[in-house]
């Protein structure tokens, strides 16, 4: 018998075996073995999946990651440009991790698209198009739910960790 529970933290419904971290391991595998996978949605993926679990993270890449899938989607910058923009805001003693840091205040816990549904080790591997589409579908309504959030509250900020 499989068991299912659903992630404290994206709300996704998750069997043994296809729990979101998995999911995740799955996933960075699967463009690790695609180097043209991974050049074209790395950087979504990684900052979808963070912005959906953010427990242990600061604010400050919160909103890091919030601004690349935006810059991305828009055409803004390149996933090269990002990678060094990146390097440079969060280079030497910058921390991206915070011990103290929860689910920031107001922040969704139920997603429309999770990692779940981008890749999940327990069905076939998807062709490299679908995979780079589902990425950017992922991106997009993680988008879509955070750019929700702040216009529902203009005075939220964008990714505020309460301890």
């Amino acid at each position: 018998m499989t068991t299912i529970t659903r992630c404290n933290e994206c709300g996704a419904v998750q069997p043994e075996g296809a729990e979101c971290r998995a999911c995740f391991e799955a996933l960075l595998a699967f463009e690790a073995e695609r180097p043209p996978v991974f050049a074209a949605v790395h950087h979504l993926t990684v900052a979808s999946y963070f912005l959906q679990h953010p427990t242990g993270y600061a604010a400050e890449i919160l909103d890091a990651w919030r601004l690349l899938i935006a810059d991305a989607l828009d055409g803004r910058a390149t996933p090269r440009e990002l990678m060094r923009r990146h390097g440079r805001q969060f280079a030497g003693s910058r921390r991206v991790r915070s011990e103290r840091a929860g689910i920031p205040h107001g922040w969704p816990s139920e997603w429309p698209v999770t990692v779940c549904s981008v890749l999940n080790p327990l069905d076939e591997l998807p062709s490299a198009e679908v995979y780079i589409e589902r990425a950017q579908a992922w991106a997009q309504a993680t988008r879509a739910c955070l750019d929700a959030l702040t216009t529902a509250d203009p005075h939220h900020a964008s990714a505020r960790n309460r301890a």
